[in-house]
């Protein structure tokens, strides 16, 4: 796997744009968690869940369409594929907010798209 592919729901999606790709990485902390009287931080991470924000550079109308079929669809959770920080090829189970898309163009009967972004986040 090389630093563009990158898969959702097993559907190669259109290479992201240069720096297309951020990787958050949250800690999850019990419901305990918390101050105590004295200031002291307590509590205890339970887990450590990604979240991958996608950007896209201008893309055309098919291009769009793979992207909006594989995040916008009824599946509440899909299996995303990409190449992590380190290099690595990870898969997490995902869930996607909203994504954006702003129309750029209608150049030679074709439009285009630009500012494509959407979050993948972890289940």
């Amino acid at each position: 796997m090389t630093v563009t592919d990158l898969t959702i729901g097993g559907v190669k999606m259109p290479t992201p744009a240069l720096e297309g790709l951020t990787i958050t990485r949250e800690k999850i902390w019990s419901s305990d968690t918390g101050r105590t009287a004295s200031g002291k931080m307590v509590g205890t991470i339970v887990a450590i869940k990604t979240k991958v924000a996608i950007k896209w550079p201008v893309l055309t109308m098919d291009e769009v369409e793979t992207i909006e079929g594989a995040v916008s669809s009824s599946a509440p959770f899909v299996t995303m594929t990409y190449t992590d920080m380190t290099g690595a090829t990870s898969t997490k189970t995902v869930y996607f907010g909203t994504p954006s898309y702003t129309v750029y163009s209608y150049a030679d009967g074709t439009q285009y798209v630009k500012d494509v972004t959407v979050d993948g986040i972890e289940q």
